[in-house]
């Protein structure tokens, strides 16, 4: 990954577009793909290029809560090798951010819109989507302040500055 999408005194907005464009050339050589610019980035941010349509879509992450033993039941993590029974989780669901677009720049234009004013947590390395919370709340990720926020990587331009 290039360093000048960390570069600030580059406008955001154009590290944003430098991203964009550099992701769609990528998702255009493997068509109907999910496609992303580095590992830690995957659930935070990604594209597809439908070849039949011939558009890109961009596609972020967003924190859930499963309550319930039964929606850990239900989103599969129920049964984890050499671990307790898991009782409730907080996991990230990836959700198309824009509209389909033919060029990186409607694709930067519909994601502009979708994530401003929008409160996100930022994470800084390739975690795991799922996290235990059972009974013991860790400081670190209470479902409270991650829960319906979106996914946030440390290294992509994709979030203004301020932290919600």
């Amino acid at each position: 990954m290039r360093t000048a999408y960390e570069e600030k005194r580059i406008p955001l907005q154009i590290r944003r577009l430098m991203l964009f464009n550099e992701i769609c050339r990528k998702a255009k050589k493997y068509p109907d793909e999910i496609v992303q610019l580095a590992g830690y980035s995957k659930i935070a941010f990604t594209v597809t290029y439908s070849k039949k349509d011939k558009k890109y879509t961009a596609f972020g992450g967003v924190f859930k809560y499963a309550h319930t033993r039964q929606e850990v039941i239900e989103k599969g993590l129920d049964k984890l090798p050499h671990d307790e029974l898991v009782m409730c989780a907080l996991t990230v669901k990836r959700q198309a951010f824009t509209k389909a677009s033919r060029t990186p720049l409607g694709l930067l234009i519909e994601w502009n819109k979708h994530v401003k004013n929008k409160p996100f947590k930022c994470i800084k390395d390739n975690i795991d989507t799922f996290f235990k919370v059972n009974d013991e709340l860790e400081t670190d990720y209470p479902p409270h302040r991650f829960y319906e926020r979106l996914v946030a990587s440390a290294y992509l331009p994709l979030w203004g500055d301020n932290q919600a």
